[in-house]
């Protein structure tokens, strides 16, 4: 429907241009037939057959590859500018989208307010017309009197008299067309003869007829302005058309003192409902005569130059109007769902899957309804790829995007959306969509498809894009995040992986990160600390994978036990491959006693402190996509809400609690001290942790006044 409100629009707005360049130069007649092509065009959406028709209709030269070019300049305008100027302050300026679910529920769905009024003014409309039509066809009927007198053998319809009529007039009930002249009407026998003949030609043309599909249209499409104009314009030619007719009928030697009938019976102002009559008049309004004696006197003739002329001009219209824009290929197609994505517009992008598969839109991981499927939210707030950023690769008929999800922390994950399309029609949509979230890469095969593409030169770069420099600020003063200035635990979180360790090699400003995954598996990533000696490190690049530690001990295992049997080696392993947990409880005792000697218990409240600063900055941050990120997932999902953005207001902050002996125990709570500026008394936020596979987890929280 969009579509043909715009091509219809361009469509009169071209007819219009044309009536106002050969006024005078063609026959009106010829003008009048011209509005047909608008007329067509909005009856298209009626016909299903039709209009699926033309829609494989499709040129580099339809208004809709303006449109599209229109919207791609208004969406790169109001794309938002990188994060550097607002990072400094924690917020994001933007990212919210009015058509996510939550605001729906509490907001106005502006798109079903339009269609309710559009529908609810048609209906309106349309009743009211009717009852103008019925009501006027109704009063003749009632009133009229046969006239008994000559009709001077120029019609073959009967002709009334009646009281209260401005003008003669043809009008048509039940398919009945009769003449209608004013009761008081006194013309000469010349005039009356004019008359009847403009009106008979009036039943000729079939004007009542294509009066009712006028005011048809009105009633469908009276929100759009140019086709009330289009209604306007034609009912104005549609007079000169017959005039020409009835003065081609007289000839030529009537033409003036037919002009001279015309101006004897000019009607007055015109009722605002006259031009949804679908009665054929004599006289339009006086605005409309100068229009006509006008003609009449120039004898507008068509040559044919001019004919030619509108030939083409109609051609052109039809070529830009009737044919939809050029077929999209995959990248164009792919480039639009990427935009759609970003800005959250669940609506454009469902119209981008294939209509024969709209289930799998719907079960998209972002996608999310209320009950009644009434409404359609799509995204969340944060992480997300706010700013716009992607890259797109395209091989036939896939596609993959990576996205830079962000939050004002700031932080960034990779996503990768896989996009399978299919042609349908001659349109491509998507017929499957995957999509990958690396927010905690525990391997390195996740790793290569994460970061697969680099690093340096990307958005993920914080030398460059703006996020470096403002992490940089925040760790100043911040004891929370002092882990970002030392490489081996600045790259992992930089770059979301998880369950592994680190351990590095620093020359002045450069740094190489050994990273072992706890599969075993491991990957080297390249460290810089760009913002002087005392700023933060922050990854480069990386490069593929090296050996471990564990394959170093299996390979020196191999190499000292060349004479060593199947059998035995698979005894060895066995032995030496035990979990602890299946150890006595004495040993295991005696093992975590040895950990502690080492320093283990140094390092596990290190994790546990780590923990809970990064819970206690993302709660006071008013984050809770940051708190999930260290909850267990049951907790997670329980997030009853976070603090008011106080962490720049806090000016005193501690972890407090025993965490002796962290490392033999499975659950823990610690207690976090602060104070906010201006208050005198201390407040604390209860963490209560949980061991996970892979290290601690708050599994509760609670606040003490």
């Amino acid at each position: 429907m969009v579509e043909t409100l715009i091509t219809s629009s361009a469509l009169i707005a071209g007819i219009c241009a044309c009536r106002l360049l050969f006024s005078g130069r063609i026959s009106p007649r010829i003008m009048y037939a011209m509005w047909g092509l608008p007329a067509l065009r909005l009856l298209m959406p009626l016909f299903y057959p039709a209009d699926r028709w033309l829609k494989t209709l499709r040129s580099s030269f339809s208004v809709m590859n303006a449109v599209d070019r229109l919207h791609d300049q208004v969406i790169a305008g109001t794309e938002m500018e990188p994060l550097v100027d607002n990072i400094l302050t924690g917020r994001v300026r933007g990212y919210v989208n009015p058509s996510t679910l939550p605001q729906k529920l509490v907001g106005v769905d502006w798109q079903l307010v339009f269609l309710a009024v559009w529908l609810t003014g048609s209906a309106v409309l349309l009743v009211w017309i009717l009852w103008v039509n019925f009501h006027f066809a109704a009063r003749l009927r009632r009133t009229r009197v046969r006239c008994r007198g000559a009709v001077y053998g120029v019609t073959h319809l009967p002709v009334y008299r009646a009281p209260d009529l401005r003008s003669p007039c043809l009008v048509m009930f039940l398919g009945e067309q009769s003449i209608y002249l004013p009761e008081d009407l006194e013309a000469e026998p010349e005039q009356m003869k004019h008359i009847l003949i403009h009106e008979t030609c009036h039943a000729r043309h079939l004007d009542p007829v294509w009066g009712a599909l006028r005011c048809m249209l009105v009633c469908a499409y009276w929100i759009n302005p140019f086709v009330l104009l289009a209604a306007y314009l034609s009912k104005r030619d549609c007079e000169l058309a017959c005039d020409e007719a009835a003065v081609k009928r007289l000839g030529e030697e009537a033409r003036f003192d037919y002009g001279r009938t015309l101006i004897a019976l000019t009607a007055g102002k015109r009722a605002f409902s006259d031009l949804f009559c679908i009665s054929a008049d004599f006289v339009f309004g006086r605005k409309t005569m100068k229009e006509r004696i006008t003609l009449l006197a120039a004898r507008p003739r068509t040559t044919a130059l001019t004919a030619a002329l509108i030939l083409a001009v109609s051609a052109a219209l039809i070529a830009c109007t009737y044919t939809g824009r050029a077929a999209q290929g995959v990248q164009k197609r792919t480039g639009l769902w990427a935009e759609y994505f970003c800005s959250r517009d669940g609506r454009a992008l469902a119209g981008l899957y294939s209509p024969e598969r709209q289930a799998g839109f719907y079960e998209m991981e972002p996608v999310s309804t209320d009950e009644s499927g009434n409404y359609l939210g799509f995204g969340w707030s944060s992480p997300w790829p706010m700013d716009g950023r992607y890259d797109i690769q395209v091989e036939g008929t896939r596609a993959q995007i990576t996205y830079y999800a962000m939050t004002s922390e700031p932080h960034l994950w990779v996503w990768k959306e896989t996009l399978e399309w299919e042609k349908s029609d001659g349109i491509y949509y998507v017929e499957r969509e995957a999509l990958s979230i690396f927010d905690a890469v525990s391997g390195l095969t996740e790793f290569e498809a994460a970061y697969g593409q680099g690093i340096e030169g990307t958005p993920l770069d914080y030398r460059t894009n703006g996020m470096g420099a403002a992490l940089n600020e925040n760790v100043k003063g911040d004891p929370v995040m002092t882990f970002l200035a030392a490489p081996e635990t600045a790259g992992p979180y930089l770059l979301n992986l998880e369950g592994g360790s680190a351990a590095a090699e620093t020359v002045g400003d450069q740094s190489s990160v050994t990273y072992e995954f706890r599969d075993g598996s491991g990957v080297v990533i390249r460290m810089e600390r760009p913002f002087g000696a005392d700023g933060i490190w922050v990854p480069t690049g990386w490069s593929g994978a090296v050996e471990t530690a564990d394959d170093a001990q299996v390979d020196g295992a191999d190499e000292g036990n060349e004479g060593v049997t199947p059998a035995s080696k698979e005894a060895e392993s066995a032995e030496t491959e035990l979990p602890e947990a299946e150890l006595p409880e004495a040993e295991l005792s005696e093992a975590k006693a040895e950990r502690a000697e080492d320093g283990d218990e140094d390092s596990e409240a290190e994790a546990v402190k780590a923990v809970v600063g990064e819970f206690a900055q993302a709660y006071f941050q008013d984050d809770p996509a940051a708190m999930a990120r260290v909850m267990t997932g049951s907790a997670a999902k329980k997030i009853a809400g976070a603090g008011e953005q106080l962490w720049d207001r806090l000016d005193a902050f501690q972890i407090k609690g025993d965490l002796s002996g962290a490392e033999n125990r499975d659950q823990l709570e610690v207690q976090c001290e602060y104070r906010v500026a201006g208050e005198d008394s201390y407040s604390y936020l209860g963490v209560e942790l949980v061991r996970e596979e892979n290290g601690w987890s708050v599994s509760g929280y609670y606040l003490e006044k």
